[in-house]
């Protein structure tokens, strides 16, 4: 019986497409909307540590070896100063979107998806990058707030949405502390997202993360990026 193997191989036109070292993988939560439903608003404890532990699971137990893992909200970015897989993108993809999605399952007690992409960056734009996924954080963080004290003032979802949208940044931050909070005083996890990376031996989770764009920041991630 002829294989139809070379045939088969010919059509898999991507499974060479390779990526330089180092990069990151992002992932992020397919239909997170609906699984988000049962948990508190605008932030959920229990939510975030599944994130962080699925994160941990990662380092622990898929054989992939990342220097670090930031988590927020329904993202995870993994920095890889060395591709696996000899920097296969479809298998890099493919590999840490099941891997974390069956991780996010067992921790969330529900079947959960995530999808997978390979960002190509130099050593030195990782601190730029990781900046920039932080500045998401805060983003995603008013809005948040914003977005939920609305709804406990009636307005529909789309009714939020649309105001928000037309609203500055400061505009509401001054709404939601009209409210009585002071988004500059929520939990630094809230704000700052979740850093997961080895210390010695140990896996550590660092919910107290400083801004990176900030001297402190920097030299965090340094040490466990540049310094490497």
């Amino acid at each position: 019986m002829q294989s139809n193997n070379g045939k088969t191989a010919s059509w898999e036109i991507y499974s060479n497409l390779k990526a330089r070292s180092p990069i990151i993988a992002r992932a992020d939560g397919r239909g997170f909307k609906k699984i988000l439903e049962g948990c508190k608003k605008p932030y959920d404890m229990d939510f975030a540590r599944s994130m962080a532990d699925a994160s941990v699971r990662l380092f622990e137990n898929s054989g992939l070896t990342p220097s670090l893992a930031f988590a927020f909200s329904d993202e995870i970015s993994l920095i890889f100063l060395e591709a696996p897989f000899a920097g296969r993108i479809e298998k890099i993809d493919s590999v840490i979107a099941s891997f974390l999605s069956g991780a996010l399952s067992m921790a969330l007690g529900r079947v959960v998806s995530m999808d997978c992409r390979v960002v190509s960056v130099c050593k030195a734009e990782i601190v730029e990058y990781l900046t920039d996924r932080q500045n998401e954080t805060w983003r995603n963080h008013i809005f948040s707030y914003g977005f939920y004290m609305l709804l406990e003032d009636g307005l529909t979802n789309t009714q939020a949405m649309d105001q928000l949208r037309n609203m500055r940044e400061f505009e509401i931050h001054e709404l939601v502390f009209r409210k009585g909070v002071n988004l500059a005083k929520t939990p630094a996890w809230e704000r700052r997202g979740v850093l997961v990376y080895r210390k010695g031996e140990e896996l550590v989770q660092n919910w107290d993360l400083p801004l990176f764009k900030s001297e402190e920041g920097r030299i965090l991630i340094d040490r466990l990026i540049i310094g490497n």
